[in-house]
């Protein structure tokens, strides 16, 4: 072997013993080395992996809940007469407001109009009931307004509206629909014909969210009349 070969060769075989030696704890034994980063291909892939296991294992638990879910319950539209009105009456019941200062009125019945209803806006709760209008809760008013176009001729319950309205609003988009509006049901087994002119109801009012279990409709206001007058 010739001197120069045998030069390199010891170099290498220095430069070996140092790179082993580099790795090497106090024990004599050697460290792993850490594994080189993955390239972008291996790393796709296994990040494609790890998120369909997860959208499946999500797909499964979501159709076990399914299956043990309850059906909701529709509105029923088979209720014998005045059982809706009793369950909207047991529903104001339960959630009664209360006035931040309670008024105390004179004399009933008390006059109300539709710019006295509430006293401003709340992002997180709504519309503000007025302390007038909640007083009034379960007492005789009166009010007078417009009736919305009816849905049908004779009318044993009717929408009144601060302004008059051209269409059915329940036809048109929830921007013709006004804030100020009421719930009038007429008394029991009576009915009254829509007008275009404006009315006067007088009966008992009634403040608080309620559903109407017979069609469905969403009030604040609601007034049981005693007497329908039509004005002008």
């Amino acid at each position: 072997m010739s001197r120069k070969r045998l030069f390199f060769g010891l170099v290498f075989a220095v430069a070996g013993a140092s790179l082993l030696g580099s790795c090497a704890v106090p024990g004599g034994t050697v460290q792993q080395v850490t594994p080189l980063p993955q390239t972008a291909a291996e790393g796709t892939a296994a990040a494609r992996s790890a998120l369909q296991a997860s959208v499946t294992a999500q797909m499964d638990e979501s159709q076990q809940g399914d299956s043990e879910a309850a059906t909701p319950t529709p509105f029923n539209l088979n209720l014998v007469e005045g059982q809706a009105r009793g369950i909207a009456a047991a529903t104001d019941a339960a959630l009664q407001p209360t006035p931040r200062s309670v008024i105390a009125f004179d004399s009933e019945p008390v006059r109300i109009r539709f710019d006295e209803f509430y006293d401003g806006y709340n992002l997180r709760t709504g519309l503000l009931l007025s302390d007038k209008l909640v007083s009034l809760d379960g007492r005789q008013a009166v009010l007078e307004g417009y009736m919305a176009p009816p849905l049908k001729p004779e009318l044993d319950y009717f929408v009144l509206t601060r302004v008059k309205l051209a269409f059915c609003p329940f036809c048109s988009t929830a921007s013709d629909w006004p804030d100020d509006i009421a719930l009038i049901y007429m008394p029991d087994g009576l009915t009254t014909v829509a007008t275009d002119r404006p009315v006067r109801i007088t009966g008992r009012l009634e403040i608080g969210q309620s559903v109407d279990q017979e069609t469905g409709m969403v009030s604040l206001v609601r007034l049981y009349a005693d007497h329908v007058e039509t004005l002008g």
